[in-house]
């Protein structure tokens, strides 16, 4: 069990800020209320990983200190609008829900501040979340190409009900 503590408010500020940075303004508020709780670093002393409810919310990337997303953290992120989307066609939605990657020719749609390495949302042809995944190339070059992998999906929110 991994042992939790309540983030101080320069932690929280902090955690805000690079939510903000790294998916758009408002991200922190919408994504770290102030209930989260944290898992730090034993070693360090950083924080690890984050949560909400029981939630895990994101952990953080170590080589560049990045916010990679849980599916819990994506749902909020979609919810309030904010984050980097990549819109896919309606016939690999299967696929990608179940943790397949996103090919450049079945893009729809990308945020053109999308760069490759960064986090990203992605939803159906009908604007709901189905998972979360890292970018492999521009945003304006998803809908350029057509072929190579657009997004490294690494988690679908499973088989749709």
């Amino acid at each position: 069990m991994p042992r939790l503590e309540k983030p101080t408010l320069y932690d929280i500020k902090q955690l805000r800020g690079i939510a903000d940075f790294q998916f758009g303004k408002g991200s922190g508020d919408a994504l770290f209320p102030e209930d989260i709780m944290i898992e730090r670093s034993r070693g360090t002393k950083r924080i690890k990983i984050i949560y909400s409810n029981g939630d895990r919310l994101c952990s953080f990337r170590v080589r560049d200190g990045f916010l990679i997303l849980s599916i819990s953290g994506g749902e909020k992120l979609h919810k309030s609008k904010l984050g980097l989307r990549v819109k896919i066609i309606e016939e690999v939605e299967p696929f990608i829900r179940k943790g397949k990657s996103v090919f450049a020719k079945h893009v729809l749609e990308a945020d053109e501040k999308i760069s490759s390495k960064e986090e990203v949302l992605i939803i159906n042809h009908q604007d709901e979340f189905i998972g979360i995944g890292t970018a492999k190339m521009p945003g304006n070059l998803m809908l350029q190409m057509s072929s190579g992998v657009a997004v490294d999906t690494r988690k679908g929110i499973g088989e749709k009900k």
